[in-house]
């Protein structure tokens, strides 16, 4: 388990203190694939560099498998940050490297005998995919290679944690998938626990257990992806979760209803059987829901009817539907 305990970093400047993170307080449990999300400038990157130390916080406290990492020596830090891999947007793969040289760099530097380092590399490659481009150079890859890549270099020395920075911000969306598809595969084959640092909702969408919302600095909500996702309490966490959903709102008259589906109602015909069982003509003001394994998981906002005894019907078709719901201005 990773936690953090009042975690705070400040940087000097000619006017003042700079604070990037106040007050943060995270357990990451293991097993997990957390997410961390905000607008650019919240204090994402600040905070996932301050769990291995790369900043250094501060104040409070970075604990790692129960052990207080803020205060163990220089060789001992070494040590626990081989159990900690970190992946970045732009790779920072070894340009003057082959494909190979560069996974096997970080067991260069660890002293794995050298046949035992050649049987590692080989297994990455094949687990990301990239076997065949085991001589190749990074100049010679696309974005999606270069991040296998680095993905490869990160798991060289078997770690427990994975820390991933804008992993997937510098790819197109289709790579994007398949990177997010292979941290996935990853986390269900090796156990890795995994802290995904992002400003973009379908990554943690995609493939986060848990999430937590980041703003000016500090930790606004954070709890279940479906949790957090479908009853975003914080008005950040609205903006970048649902923002078109909170623009329809906003700009249509009227009383309406935003619908929450969090996978508890089946993929079955609600708002047609609202229609037809209420006798009532239902305006979608807005949908983004999905079927996930038969289960719809999303948001919509429908407007109600004008009349106050057709609004109670509609209200109670949607409770014996288990449909959740929230009347919105």
């Amino acid at each position: 388990m990773i936690e953090l305990i009042h975690l705070e970093k400040r940087y000097p400047s000619q006017d003042g203190e700079i604070v990037a993170l106040e007050d943060i307080d995270l357990k990451i449990g293991d097993g997990a694939i957390f997410g961390i999300i905000g607008l650019s400038g919240a204090g994402k990157s600040t905070l996932v560099r301050c769990i291995n130390l790369l900043e250094r916080p501060t104040s409070g406290r970075v604990i790692i498998d129960g052990e207080d990492i803020t205060n163990v020596s220089k060789k001992r830090l070494l040590q626990i940050r081989r159990s900690v891999g970190m992946i970045f947007q732009g790779f920072n793969l070894l340009e003057q490297r082959t494909v190979e040289a560069n996974v096997r760099f970080p067991l260069e530097i660890a002293r794995v005998p050298k046949e035992e380092a050649k049987a590692r590399v080989r297994e990455l490659l094949e687990l990301v995919g990239l076997s065949e481009k085991a001589r190749a150079y990074p100049a010679q890859l696309s974005g999606g290679q270069k991040q296998r890549v680095a993905i490869a270099r990160a798991l060289a020395t078997k770690p427990k944690y994975l820390l991933c920075d804008e992993a997937t911000s510098a790819l197109d969306p289709n790579t994007t998938d398949s990177i997010l598809a292979l941290l996935k595969d990853v986390n269900r084959t090796l156990g890795v626990t995994m802290v995904i640092i992002t400003h973009e909702m379908r990554v943690v969408d995609s493939i986060c257990t848990d999430v937590a919302v980041i703003d000016n600095s500090r930790i606004v909500e954070s709890g279940k992806v479906a949790d957090v996702f479908s009853y975003p309490q914080s008005e950040i966490a609205k903006e970048l979760i649902i923002p078109n959903l909170i623009r329809s709102v906003r700009s249509a008259g009227g009383k309406k209803l935003r619908l929450v589906f969090n996978g508890d109602v089946s993929d079955a015909p609600v708002i047609s059987g609202l229609a037809l069982d209420c006798g009532v003509a239902v305006n979608i003001l807005y949908a983004d829901t999905k079927n996930i394994d038969g289960r719809m998981f999303g948001h919509m906002v429908i407007t109600l009817p004008q009349g106050e005894e057709d609004a109670a019907r509609v209200k109670r078709y949607l409770a014996q539907k288990n449909v959740s719901f929230k009347e919105e201005l």
